[in-house]
């Protein structure tokens, strides 16, 4: 079978996840935050409040709850609206602790404008004047027996305070965490009241409130590698949360708050056995033709605004995956690693950020959530065949394996570095080259990509395997996550520094994708036509992204119900390029075809097929090669490329009875930007034919992002315009057959 089509085949016959898993896409999410919004600011006054039902809200709650949950949802602090309700918010006279502390969590967003700063230390006054005493608080603030509810909003004021530079004292966590053990029930839950003598059930919002509470206490405390003490009082909290958390928890929707702040505080993907944001949005972003519907036991704004919150933190960008494997005590033994990490880099970058725990057991495609895949461990890895497998997929389809024993473990190191020998033999037998295991020199990307780390493989010894345009994988021998783990940013920065180097060259430095910003597109739908495409073999690294057309297929099936049939034929002959609506040569290396496959290309554009040249990450040296080609092939027919202007049908996306995304913008990675300021005058060029276009040379990566990633020093366009472009390409190439 020919290895692109067995690769589509593989991923078919991938099981397939739960229940709630992918049920929609970023488009659903976008859509349902628009419509909250709207409805936001239509409870807006002219004052800049937002409307009060009293439904035992504090007089200004709403108004609190609704400016945070907009800048949640990127609400900029510049918009009018969202001006005057601030406005209104320092105006307000409160004593209530709901109302200060949302008030805290609003101005900490805006901790840098004068104009807010003073009204927010007067609320971070009232927060912490007696909370060393009590550990608690209540509706009028620091008090010993004050209620769990009052207590999670007063302590994540302080920790989104702590985030903006207004940092908490460590005595006081400490004590807040010493209360909210002594109050954990026997049944490992928690309940509302702070009396110890109040005898009622444990329930669902206040257990996720204090579980996430410890994870701010774990985060603010730890500087050291050693387990969280009270793991054990965790263990048992998320005991209880897997005997009662349903899958309908989203209707109510304080609980929703809570959910989200303990999957998200806790890196959890999988809470109660089930995808919790998944879960929740799913059934959030449904449409309603009879409109949308607030109604809850805190009133409408309030409804809206915690739906609103767990929209927009649910699918923040996600810096790694960690997996989980094996015994947990060997695989998170740096329990808060990454949460130390991903808070590091938001604070530094200022960038919304976060992370979560994947399993060896889950599909593919979910670990797909982050471009980066973490796996530590102190023991040697026992994966089975096909979840080594499972690694080389999630790198081929984009992703970046991260290898880093616990406590420099070697038992883990070289276990890992003999299986990444061979992980990748089948794919450097098809290329013929690439996919070995090297170690890393100190003039490696690796490190000095963002910061400069002077013999840097002495530092961190590495090991990597590249496909020749990007690493899949690399073994680190330095345990990088103790440094993460202790906080350690000023004695361990050159850990931290190098950490910073991975994440910037994994990603390209370029913005990341939404949680659900999909990477498996389609739909349930019928297919109305196939698209036969020739994925041509020459020798400048032909097959780097083996998976980018199938994304291409997935989103073509989704968008135009159209199916790509891909083949990779041995040799480029007349009977390869038979009947194929599109040959596809792509690659990143120097290349010459033979003069019989010259001649059969010219013969395929003369019958009226459609060649499409890309250069993966815009490299220079496969462009000149392309260059050569096409003179080759058009001989005495060649003259000077056109480039695709906005009137053509690569950009408008008419295609004959096709229609494609009409591209009016395109963007850039940022390694591209800053080579280049000026975009160039097309994204593609054009060698006609009788009049249409037979030849599209693409100068600048396409193929190379499809499948939602970016890569370092890569001149590409951005996921989303590389499938567009690609699209239209196809589209135009099929539609010219048809005529």
């Amino acid at each position: 079978m020919l290895c692109m089509a067995l690769c589509l085949a593989l991923s078919a016959a991938a099981p397939a996840g739960p229940r709630t898993w992918r049920d929609i896409a970023d488009t659903d999410v976008d859509r349902s935050m628009a419509e909250i919004k709207r409805y936001l600011y239509g409870q807006q006054t002219k004052q800049g409040s937002f409307r009060h039902y009293w439904y035992g809200i504090p007089s200004g709650g709403t108004t609190a709850i609704a400016l945070f949950a907009l800048l949640e949802a990127g609400e900029p602090p510049s918009d009018p609206r969202v001006e005057r309700g601030l406005e209104a918010l320092v105006k307000l006279k409160t004593n209530n602790l709901y109302v200060i502390a949302t008030r805290v969590m609003v101005l900490s967003r805006l901790a840098r404008n004068a104009k807010y700063r003073k009204q927010l230390d007067k609320d971070m006054a009232y927060l912490t004047r007696t909370a060393l005493r009590h550990g608690a608080w209540g509706y009028g603030g620091p008090e010993r027996t004050g209620d769990n509810s009052c207590s999670q909003f007063a302590l994540l004021a302080l920790w989104e305070a702590d985030r903006a530079g207004l940092r908490i004292k460590p005595a006081l966590v400490r004590k807040v965490e010493a209360t909210w053990l002594v109050r954990q029930r026997p049944d490992g839950g928690w309940t509302y009241a702070g009396q110890g003598d109040v005898n009622t059930a444990s329930t669902l919002t206040m257990t996720t409130a204090a579980l996430a509470s410890l994870y701010i206490c774990q985060d603010v405390l730890a500087t050291t590698c050693a387990p969280y003490r009270y793991q054990s009082r965790v263990d048992r909290a998320w005991t209880y949360l897997a005997k009662h958390l349903k899958e309908d928890y989203y209707r109510n929707g304080y609980l929703a708050f809570c959910v989200q702040r303990v999957g998200m505080a806790s890196g959890r993907k999988f809470i109660a056995g089930m995808d919790w944001f998944a879960a929740g949005a799913g059934k959030l972003c449904e449409p309603n033709p009879y409109g949308r519907s607030f109604r809850g036991r805190w009133g409408p704004v309030v409804r809206a605004s915690f739906e609103l919150i767990f929209l927009a933190r649910g699918r923040i960008p996600l810096t790694f995956n960690k997996l989980a494997h094996g015994d947990e005590s060997d695989w998170n033994y740096h329990g808060r690693d990454l949460a130390h990490f991903t808070e590091y880099m938001r604070r530094e970058y200022e960038r919304p950020l976060r992370w979560q725990i994947v399993r060896i057991t889950d599909d593919v495609r979910m670990l797909l959530d982050a471009p980066i895949l973490l796996v530590t461990g102190v023991k040697a890895p026992t994966f089975s065949a096909g979840q080594w497998d499972k690694l080389r997929q999630y790198a081929l389809r984009g992703g970046t394996l991260l290898f880093v024993p616990t406590h420099n473990s070697k038992p883990f190191a070289e276990a890992v570095r003999e299986r990444l020998k061979g992980l990748f033999g089948p794919d450097r037998n098809r290329v013929g080259k690439h996919y070995q295991l090297q170690k890393l020199d100190d003039d490696h990307a690796i490190y000095s990509v963002h910061m400069q780390i002077h013999a840097g493989s002495k530092f961190a010894p590495m090991w990597g395997v590249s496909d020749g345009t990007r690493l899949l994988a690399v073994l680190c021998e330095r345990d990088l996550c103790c440094a993460w783990q202790r906080r350690a940013t000023r004695t361990s920065r050159l850990d931290y520094h190098l950490s910073a180097n991975f994440f910037m060259y994994a990603t390209g430095a370029s913005r990341l994708r939404t949680r659900l910003r999909p990477v498996f597109v389609s739909k349930p739908g019928p297919v109305r036509h196939h698209a036969k495409v020739a994925w041509l073999r020459h020798g400048g690294n032909w097959a780097s992204q083996p998976y980018a057309l199938e994304y291409l297929s997935q989103k073509l099936t989704a968008e135009n119900r159209i199916k790509l049939d891909v083949s990779a034929p041995p040799a480029i002959t007349d009977q390869a390029l038979k009947n194929q609506d599109l040959a596809w040569i792509v690659g990143s290396e120097p290349f010459e075809l033979s003069d019989e496959a010259i001649s059969a290309l010219r013969r395929y554009l003369d019958a009226g097929g459609t060649l499409f040249l890309n250069a993966v990450g815009g490299a220079r040296a496969f462009n000149t090669a392309c260059e050569k080609t096409i003179r080759k092939i058009l001989g005495e027919r060649y003259s000077r490329p056109e480039y695709a202007m906005p009137s053509s049908p690569l950009l408008t996306g008419k295609c004959g009875d096709f229609r494609g995304p009409a591209i009016t913008k395109l963007e850039r990675t940022r390694a591209w930007q800053r080579a280049s300021r000026e975009a160039p005058r097309g994204p593609l060029k054009i060698y006609r034919l009788k009049g249409r276009a037979a030849i599209i040379h693409g100068p600048w990566g396409i193929h190379d992002t499809l499948d939602g990633h970016t890569a370092h020093d890569a001149r590409s366009y951005m996921p989303r315009s590389a499938r567009d472009l690609a699209a239209n390409v196809l589209l135009y190439a099929l539609a010219n057959r048809i005529k």
